[in-house]
């Protein structure tokens, strides 16, 4: 299902005038600068709106991300609501530059900045189109099999160290729109501001549990306009990106033209994309309602619908004049409640969905006092050796007896070499916490078998011995791995070599990710099918659920958006693809054979697909568990996750 805001017309965009497609540069006027310095050094002030109205601001908070700081505050409108926590003015400044994006929101309109404006003209209104909306069903196959009762979702909820679940969101921008005067290059202060939009009214909602951060910015060329077919395209234009920074949501930003299916902003009814038109920037948080399950004004059955007060009011499914996702706990100015529990509660749809919207993909750059994030030490820039030969054969970096060289191991730099048994390097390294830790090792070796004890710096305690292996080449690189236990804080660890004759160019050092949990895997297509280990063999039947050959501990593959699947009953045995069969096999932790993707279809079904061999996924075919390749509508190759517990 996907939903519109604002539909265009090809004679209102030639209405808004030229200077809607125009690319602006010039600089702030002084004007700007004035506001942006008030806003810099003020908590309180005042904004002259260009209708003339000049209300006042207090701001309510203050918060530096990025290269930018984002300023929400409460404008005292006569005619507004009159919650002291109110947040409907958000404003970022980047300080580089001296540039300001802001979006107001009084009873006269919704208002931006416009910094080529003289201080009349500073705060214009935005003039939307008229508000049309469209709802789209795409058809979509229906399963004629009745999934069991006892299914559950998959919820792997990524919260920070605050307990909050975070979603995500990477937003990009056409070249055309960034360069637009509603834009005017300054991506991260504008997609701030747009995340901030939804954050003010969760908090205004009383959303307490979930919060979007944004994990980056980027341009493409391509600009159809905001259609429907942007919510695919944007995954194609922007998978590098995507793959970087794992986000659970992915925004686009257009500028209008004149495509007949052209609108103010666009969303799949809880999807995880969503593109909004520049000149409309309020269209944003819409369209995020529209990802979390929203949907207009009540016209159905359920609760996640939006809320009108009438002339003119609603809240930001219905109507989007007031900074709230509609709730029966939230009252406006005159005792006006913003919601009922039996068909407008969206902040409910929020606190519901917080888990699920965080777990689209699992996240790769780290949240706020995150202790999982990984160390990497550099293998040339140890605290402390040991060797056993005088000066640096390598001649490269350091001038001591370790030999060092250049690399043209990925990422270039420098490699220690010229390893011989007996020698050691040492390393300073902050753990964050105590636990079970993953330790990787880039190392290369022409024709000899290695080995390195990692241990504490002075010998005891060794935490663990790995083998090297024959790479065929000194710049023929490969990560190895081990799970070590370490104790939290500063400390100093070494790399003592038991077997020499290799090269060393890192060492990285990531906790290990917790188990998402136990699960039974049920199939779509027959919900009787379960996948289990009979003799050692992966097999689909009718399991007792308390069977453990039949439950599978999912978990991360750390430093990845990928799960391994390890038995309860056999734990040693994973699955896995071995010479294209499906296998319960013992694997390394690192063999991507045994890597599988949770491809979300539905809210409560997934596809598991393999990493090393990304068109293999495991489906049922007539009771017979299999691996290969599926066409997309083939409900055999979808599974239920169940808890086991």
């Amino acid at each position: 299902m996907l939903k519109s805001l604002f539909r265009l017309s090809a004679l209102s965009l030639i209405m808004m005038g030229a200077n809607t497609l125009a690319q602006t540069h010039a600089a702030p006027s002084p004007a700007a600068a004035a506001e942006y310095t008030k806003f810099k050094t003020q908590n309180r002030g005042e904004i002259l709106l260009e209708t003339g109205a000049l209300l006042r601001f207090e701001v309510t908070n203050r918060e530096n991300r990025g290269e930018v700081e984002i300023i929400t505050a409460r404008l005292l409108d006569p005619y507004a609501v009159t919650d002291t926590n109110y947040r409907n003015l958000i404003v970022t400044l980047t300080p580089k530059t001296g540039d300001l994006v802001a979006f107001a929101e009084t009873t006269e309109g919704h208002f931006d900045f416009n910094p080529t404006g003289d201080a009349t003209r500073l705060w214009r209104k935005s003039t939307p189109p008229p508000k049309l909306d469209d709802i789209h069903h795409p058809k979509a196959a229906r399963s004629t099999e009745t999934a069991s009762p006892t299914a559950a979702p998959l919820i792997l909820g990524e919260k920070d160290a605050s307990g909050r679940y975070v979603v995500d969101v990477f937003i990009g921008f056409s070249t055309a729109a960034a360069s637009s005067q509603y834009v005017r290059n300054n991506l991260e202060a504008t997609a701030q501001s747009y995340i901030e939009q939804v954050n003010s009214a969760l908090k205004n909602s009383k959303v307490e549990n979930v919060y979007l951060r944004l994990v980056g910015t980027g341009t493409s060329p391509n600009n159809p306009g905001v259609v429907t077919s942007v919510l695919s395209d944007v995954n194609t234009w922007f998978a590098a990106d995507i793959e970087r920074t794992a986000p659970d949501l992915v925004g686009m930003v257009q500028m209008p033209t004149d495509d007949p299916d052209s609108a103010g902003g666009w969303a799949g009814v809880g999807g995880d994309t969503h593109v909004i038109g520049a000149p409309w920037p309020y269209a944003y948080r819409h369209e995020v309602g529209h990802n979390v399950g929203g949907v207009h004004c009540p016209d159905g059955s359920g609760y996640h619908f939006g809320h009108t007060l009438g002339e003119g009011r609603g809240t930001i499914q219905c109507g989007n004049d007031l900074a709230y996702y509609s709730s029966p706990l939230i009252k406006d100015e005159q005792g006006n409640v913003l919601g009922n529990a039996q068909n407008s509660d969206m902040a409910r749809k929020w606190r519901e969905r917080a888990a699920e919207m965080s777990s689209n993909r699992i996240h790769k750059i780290p949240f706020p006092g995150d202790t999982n994030t990984s160390i990497t030490l550099q293998a040339e820039d140890y605290s402390g050796f040991y060797d056993t030969t005088g000066g640096n054969a390598g001649g490269a970096y350091r001038q001591d007896n370790v030999d060092i060289q250049a690399t043209t191991d990925t990422d270039g730099g420098h490699n220690v070499g010229w390893m011989a048994s007996g020698e050691w390097l040492a390393y300073k390294a902050n753990i964050p916490s105590a636990g079970k830790y993953l330790v990787s090792y880039r190392v290369a070796s022409l024709n000899t078998i290695g080995r390195i004890q990692f241990e504490k710096q002075g010998g005891s305690p060794v935490y663990g011995v790995i083998d090297v292996p024959v790479t065929g080449g000194w710049q023929n690189w490969t990560t190895i791995s081990h799970e070590v236990d370490l104790a939290a804080g500063e400390q100093h660890v070494a790399l003592a070599i038991k077997a020499g004759n290799f090269n060393l160019n890192w060492i990285k050092i990531e906790k290990v990710a917790a188990s998402l949990g136990t699960y039974r895997l049920q199939n779509v297509w027959q919900p009787t099918q379960f996948i289990h280990i009979e003799n050692g063999v992966a097999e689909s039947s009718n399991v007792p659920a308390g069977y453990w050959s039949s439950q599978w501990d999912i978990t991360p593959v750390t430093g990845t958006s990928f799960v391994r699947l390890i038995n309860r009953w056999k734990p040693e045995q994973v699955l896995a693809i071995n010479n294209g069969t499906l296998t319960a096999t013992s694997a390394a932790k690192t063999d991507t054979n045994s890597h599988w993707e949770l491809e979300k279809v539905t809210a409560d079904e997934y596809r598991l697909k393999n990493r090393a061999q990304p068109t293999q996924y495991i489906h049922n075919q007539s009771g017979s568990l299999q691996v290969g390749s599926i066409q997309p509508g083939w409900w055999s190759a979808r599974w239920k996750l169940v808890s086991a517990q």
